[in-house]
């Protein structure tokens, strides 16, 4: 196998699909911190509250465990397509 060079490693890392798989992650990462964290100033809505962050929170899980999985995926993929 090929060394790399810091150059070439730099290019793959910010590559365009790359930086969408990164988007992807972060996103679920913002839902997870932002779904427990909702909240009405009317206290009538508890439920709803309670609802919607339980929502963006199991959203969150679900776009960083794909966001995970993509990305194992195109860097053995790439690595073995590069081998």
């Amino acid at each position: 196998m090929d060394p790399v060079d810091a150059e070439e490693a730099l290019t793959y890392a910010v590559s365009r699909e790359m930086v969408a798989i990164y988007l992807v992650i972060l996103v679920g990462i913002l839902l997870r911190l932002v779904g427990p964290r909702i909240f009405f100033p009317i206290s009538r809505f508890l439920a709803v509250e309670r609802l919607l962050g339980t929502v963006f929170t199991v959203v969150g899980f679900v776009a960083t465990f794909v966001g995970s999985v993509a990305l194992l995926y195109k860097l053995v993929a790439d690595a073995v397509a590069r081998a």
